[in-house]
């Protein structure tokens, strides 16, 4: 058992670590965290059979799972309870997946107001739907949108507290990314709405997408804000994700030390297990605060996330 659980726990981080473009590499990369677990399985049974050799590379593997995971849950001390400490105006986002538009739009919007939400990046945004939105009084709340709906999984939309430029949907991406320039509280911020696609439907498409996207988001211009939302098809155990934070990107996960945050499938018997949807931010003072709220009708958890954008008033 620990012999097994050890070897399994061993391909759990070399998953984290690995940059193939296997599309079946990737979709395992997924369930690496869930590997790793075992390095504890592999330290119990190891000390249990009193095997010196085993359990010191139980202990190295727990060891290196820790190094790896520890971004997530350790202390960022970013945000402070002295709002001096930071002059920052803050910014609440939430990301939502409609499901081919099928997301219950009263539920949506109950976030929204209930969370004081400033800005809503969904995805799978169908004409429909986002009509359903604006019916339940989304706008009265996000007055300002930019929208490029489409049938089925290709739309895009953001609805903002704020004005928003004309939808820009960029090309390459056949889920959708839409850019659009906010003026923000502070100042102008740039918001990129993202869903590339996912690695189980098409690897060599994911992996063209994935490199797509950080060349596109490394090429964006400062030194305003940029705020990056929407379903990457990702988990922290994918290396194309956490490469984003060498172009200057903060998850609000692992920036905020907020621990687990699984968003799907939120429509089973149990609870998600997956961490795929993101809310990053460029050029902010800090982003984190990140919690989750239950959507009907949708497989994906809304989550949301505060930017403490540069206060340049």
């Amino acid at each position: 058992m620990s012999v097994l659980a050890a070897l399994i726990a061993v391909a759990g981080i070399a998953l984290h670590h690995s940059r193939s473009d296997d599309p079946r590499i990737l979709v395992l990369a997924t369930f690496a965290f869930a590997a790793w677990l075992l390095s504890l399985v592999a330290l119990l049974a190891a000390l249990r059979a009193r095997s010196v050799v085993l359990s010191v590379v139980a202990l190295v593997l727990v060891g290196a799972g820790v190094f790896q995971y520890g971004p997530l849950v350790g202390p960022s001390g970013i945000f402070d309870d002295d709002d001096n400490a930071h002059p920052a105006v803050p910014l609440r986002v939430m990301v939502q997946n409609l499901e081919f538009g099928r997301a219950a739009p009263h539920d949506v919007v109950r976030a929204v107001r209930g969370d004081e939400v400033d800005l809503l990046m969904t995805v799978e945004a169908t004409p429909e739907s986002a009509d359903a939105l604006r019916t339940a009084g989304l706008t009265e709340l996000l007055p300002h949108e930019a929208t490029a709906t489409a049938p089925g999984t290709e739309g895009v939309a953001v609805f903002s507290r704020y004005p928003l430029s004309p939808a820009d949907r960029i090309p390459g991406f056949s889920l959708g990314v839409l850019r659009t320039e906010m003026a923000g509280p502070s100042g102008p911020v740039t918001v990129v709405a993202v869903h590339p696609v996912a690695p189980v439907f098409d690897g060599p498409r994911s992996v063209e997408e994935a490199d797509r996207l950080r060349s596109y988001l490394g090429g964006l211009p400062g030194p305003a804000p940029v705020v990056v939302g929407g379903d990457f098809n990702a988990t922290w155990d994918h290396v194309r994700f956490r490469k984003l934070r060498e172009l200057g990107y903060s998850d609000s996960v692992s920036a905020g030390g907020d621990g687990w945050v699984p968003t799907w499938p939120a429509d089973r018997s149990f609870p998600p297990v997956l961490g795929i949807d993101h809310i990053l931010a460029r050029g902010a003072v800090a982003v984190g605060r990140t919690n989750t709220v239950e959507v009907g009708r949708t497989d994906h958890l809304g989550v949301l996330a505060t930017v403490q954008l540069p206060d340049g008033r």
